[in-house]
């Protein structure tokens, strides 16, 4: 499968930070211990210093072989948080109840676009390490005032679009679900652990994604904008945009299925997840 040519530019992330009690992103919010300590696992190097080079589909050299790439821009994809591979980057054994609780937490799955992937080796060099940056899918707009366009429909859909922004994103095999809304700045950053195949695949084609891309540009420079000069909108999205580092998934290339349709959920549970591995951190 040839590597697409992916142009978008890499997207200016934030380190995820702890969320409140309740799950609502707040002002008030301070720095914590975050999924970070627990999503670099033992395979990947948690310092740039040590990090090894990653390649892009954009960037990626012939060496790189084409199996490498299972996961390229312009998919969607449904992903739940690995919580097995959470517990082993904490240290926990198997059979131990750390990992049984963390095992046992519920986690959802959600849907999403595929706008960057890269690759990089295993310490070890066992594998090639994938990471996904993922837009998310939902039900609706994003509800934070100030981000409400900040989205496509996708088709088949009940709006038509407009000018500025044109017509529903279509995907090659008809999408599964009506009236959804493809978010633009809103996603996660995801490493995969385990990915389940299907020769049933939703993506979009080159000309349709470099649209989404063109519109996608547009809206993060929106927000770069508004960024600059509101400290209370940056802590009121903060946790809605891709970490910095990636959380280890287990990945579908079937959408199709149960899953959740409103991505503040996804980022609640993230932060729930962190607060109970902190609390049996702190009992040992």
């Amino acid at each position: 499968m040839p590597v697409r040519d992916n142009s978008l530019p890499p997207l200016d992330v934030q380190i995820v930070r702890s969320i409140s009690p309740g799950g609502c992103p707040s002002a008030g919010d301070v720095d914590m211990a975050s999924p970070i300590s627990w999503a670099s696992l033992p395979e990947r190097p948690r310092t740039s210093e040590s990090r090894r080079p990653s390649f892009s589909a954009c960037n990626a050299p012939d060496t790189i072989p084409p199996s490498a790439w299972r996961i390229q821009p312009g998919h969607y994809i449904a992903f739940s948080i690995d919580k097995e591979a959470a517990a082993a980057a904490a240290g926990y054994a198997d059979g131990s109840k750390e990992k049984e609780a963390i095992v046992q937490f519920p986690v959802g799955r959600y849907i999403g676009l595929v706008v960057g992937s890269y690759v990089q080796r295993a310490d070890d060099d066992s594998r090639w390490l994938e990471e996904l940056v993922v837009m998310y899918v939902a039900r609706a707009a994003p509800a934070v005032p100030g981000t409400e366009l900040w989205y496509v429909p996708i088709a088949p859909s009940q709006e038509e679009g407009d000018a500025c922004r044109g017509f529903p994103l279509r995907t090659k095999t008809l999408f599964p679900w009506k009236d959804r809304a493809q978010w633009t700045t809103f996603g996660t950053r995801l490493q995969i652990q385990t990915l389940h195949e299907s020769k049933l695949s939703f993506d979009v084609d080159d000309d349709e994604f470099t649209r989404f891309e063109h519109i996608l540009t547009a809206d993060h420079d929106d927000m770069a904008e508004k960024l600059k000069t509101d400290e209370a909108f940056k802590d009121a999205i903060d946790k809605l945009r891709p970490p910095s580092e990636p959380l280890p998934a287990v990945v579908w290339r079937d959408i199709r299925g149960e899953h959740g349709e409103d991505p503040s959920d996804f980022v609640a549970q993230i932060y729930a997840l962190d607060g109970l591995m902190q609390q049996l951190a702190a009992i040992q």
